[in-house]
This record gives C-alpha cells, sequence and structure tokens, in this order.
C-alpha cells in the first residue's frame, strides 16, 4: 500500500525546495513510497493532491488492489507512457511559465527516458530531487532496518557457501554462481551489485566482478555481496588467501582490519564522514601504506547500495554529519599493493543512540577455515 505519511513528508519538502512534482523512474523510490517494485516503475508525485501511478494496461486492476491508489494512468507502449505523462504536466502548469520537475539523479535513472520526457515537455524543467529524497531516505525507520537485517542474514549466508566453494582450480565465475543461488534460495531477491570474485592481480582492482580466471594457490581473492530483501540491500565483504598467505599479504590484511576498526569505533552521533576517512587513513599511514589510501571508507546504505552520504562520488558528503537512525558501510575501498593484489574488508551497520550496531556478521580471517 502507498505510504501516505512518506508522501506527506516528500510533498512538504518539495514546496520548500519549490518544486511542482517528483517523477519517479527508479525503482529504489519507487518501493521507499509504494512498498512494492515493478519492472518499469513509474509514478508522479505532486507537490499538492494525490499520488499518480503510470503502468501497463494488463496490471491496472492489480495495481489499483495492491497500492489503493485514486489515479492510475495505464499505457501500451513507451511513446504512450511519455504522452500520459506530458498530459499530466500540461494538466499542472496552470499560470506558471514552466513547471519544475524533480528527477532522481542516480544510477538507475533511465537516461534515454529521462531525454525523451525532457523532448517532449518543453514546458518543464528538471532538476535533481536529491534535495527532497536524501534527507528523508537518511535515516531508516524500525522496518527498514528489519529488512536490511534479513538482507544482511542472507550476505552472510552467500559468504559461508564462497568459503565452502573457494579452492584451487575452480573459475571465480563459478564461485560467483554457487553463491547467487545460495543466496536466492535464502530468500534473497537478487542483487544491487554484481558478485565481486577478484582473484590474484584482480584483487587489487577497486571495482569487481567475477570472470572465467581460474583461482589458484597464493591467490588473493575479494569477495563482495550486497543481496537485496523486498529492495534493500546490506554490504558484506570479505578477502581470504589460498594456500598459507605471505608476510605481505598478512601485514596487508591486518592493516586493513585495523583500519576498518579504527573507522567503526569513529562511527557516532555528532562525528562527520571525514572523520572515519580520517581514522582509517591515520591506521594506512602508522603501518606504511599511507599512499595507498583510497578516500571514501563509508557510505550510506539502504534502498540502494550506495546512497547519501557517499563521499567516494560527491567529495562535499564528506562533511555530513552522522545521525541517529542511519545505516552505513565501512571498508568500501580496496588495499591495492601493485604486485602483491588487494584487501579489502566490509560491513553494514546501524547507528541506534551512541552505538553502531553491525547488521552484518561473518568472521574476518584471511585463512579459509580447515575443512572448507
Amino acid at each position: 500500500m502507498v505510504n501516505r505519511k512518506r508522501i506527506q513528508k516528500a510533498q512538504d519538502r518539495m514546496k520548500q525546495q519549490g518544486i511542482d512534482a517528483y517523477l519517479i523512474l527508479t525503482h529504489d523510490d519507487y518501493i521507499y513510497f509504494f512498498g512494492e517494485d515493478r519492472y518499469q516503475p513509474r509514478a508522479i508525485i505532486p507537490a499538492h493532491g494525490v499520488p499518480i501511478v503510470v503502468t501497463f494496461a494488463g496490471e491496472e486492476a492489480e495495481v489499483k488492489e495492491s497500492l489503493g491508489v485514486e489515479d492510475v494512468r495505464i499505457f501500451g507502449s513507451v511513446g504512450q507512457q511519455i504522452k500520459d505523462v506530458v498530459q499530466v504536466m500540461r494538466g499542472m502548469i496552470g499560470d506558471k511559465e514552466k513547471l519544475k520537475i524533480g528527477v532522481q539523479m542516480w544510477f538507475g535513472t533511465p537516461a534515454f527516458l529521462l531525454n525523451m520526457f525532457q523532448r517532449a515537455n518543453p514546458i518543464v524543467d528538471v532538476m535533481d530531487i536529491a534535495p527532497v529524497m536524501d534527507v528523508l531516505r537518511m535515516v531508516k525507520d524500525h522496518a527498514e532496518i528489519a529488512l536490511m537485517q534479513r538482507a544482511a542474514e542472507i550476505a552472510g549466508i552467500g559468504m559461508e557457501t564462497a568459503v565452502k566453494t573457494l579452492r584451487p582450480g575452480i573459475t571465480e565465475n563459478e564461485v560467483a554462481a554457487e553463491v547467487e543461488y545460495a543466496m536466492r534460495k535464502a530468500g534473497g531477491h537478487g542483487v544491487a551489485t554484481p558478485v565481486f570474485v577478484n582473484s590474484g592481480v584482480r584483487s587489487g582492482w577497486l571495482h569487481g566482478t567475477a570472470s572465467d580466471k581460474v583461482i589458484e594457490t597464493g591467490d588473493l581473492v575479494v569477495l563482495d555481496l550486497v543481496p537485496r530483501y523486498k529492495g534493500y540491500c546490506a554490504n558484506l565483504c570479505r578477502t581470504f588467501v589460498i594456500g598459507t598467505p605471505t608476510a605481505k599479504q598478512m601485514d596487508m590484511f591486518e592493516t586493513y582490519k585495523s583500519a576498518q576498526a579504527a573507522g567503526i569505533a569513529a562511527l557516532r552521533p555528532g562525528r562527520k564522514m571525514r572523520d572515519i576517512d580520517a581514522a582509517a587513513k591515520k591506521v594506512y599511514t602508522e603501518n606504511g601504506y599511507g599512499e595507498f589510501y583510497v578516500a571514501g571508507i563509508s557510505h550510506s546504505i539502504g534502498l540502494s547500495f550506495e546512497e547519501t552520504p557517499a563521499p567516494t562520488i560527491h567529495p562535499g558528503d564528506s562533511g555530513i554529519q552522522i545521525s541517529d537512525g542511519m545505516t552505513v558501510t565501512i571498508g568500501h575501498p580496496v588495499l591495492s599493493v601493485p604486485g602483491t593484489g588487494g584487501v579489502r574488508l566490509e560491513d553494514t551497520f546501524h547507528i541506534s543512540g551512541s552505538v553502531a550496531k553491525p547488521l552484518t556478521a561473518f568472521p574476518a580471517e584471511l585463512e579459509l577455515p580447515l575443512g572448507s
């Protein structure tokens, strides 16, 4: 059903920002307001009045029943979908020269559709909806935390499967397949980012994937999992070595583990995102890895795998203050040393009172357990 309280809060902020309507084109905000997802989520939330859902003709009856919305516009093609949205906008303009329409400017926004909308709507000025939505989504309620906790548990199941699957001779892609299957079987609804299984020299990559590379004895393997559960996600990353670690590999691992712990200790209400970075970088520097530090060890997470504050994307976010109710990860960038590879550990936390409560839970050990 439609979350009327969230819509009212968004409308209040839209009025403050001078935004006439929010055109929803992304899964995360559609879920946030309507509590479910569609393959092509489309809706309009005007600053005044009731929300409008735009959906395929064959889904009209179901949408009306499941969401309880009064206004549903149906379409049979993308062209008709755009036409319906244009008609709605024209009906809103009144005596204004132009409408200010908010759109999410983030990873999941379909650029082609936004371009079509702008070309078909000369009466519209498109602007970023972030000033409205970032504040609302930054703090999670109890229901959201429960969904993220379940996503975290599913991530743990995926990592346990990875540990049991890792061995010399298996490919990264084979490990990823087993992990994804296990998380789906556990109730996961896909992944927010591709499962990372980066081994050997690839363990030092900043962003990962899973390839046909064969995992070999002596390889560092970075595994990063971000499963979804009912739209919400949690991030869990661990690094393992195949066989006995070298002194350098162990030193890098212990450094990262200490840096993550320092970041967690700095994760308190009233502190700023930059304080987490400063604490982690200090550990890097003290251990001789200062030149390899990548800023942005923490970011927010929820309906998207990376939400505001996201200092790695927007450096200005480093000044955002941590507050009660936020959910963030610690351990985002890899410690990448040329000639050795990379190490990374990442967990998801919920700020509850003055405590950073971990949602993810999995041992952080470099060596695979015996019998795995």
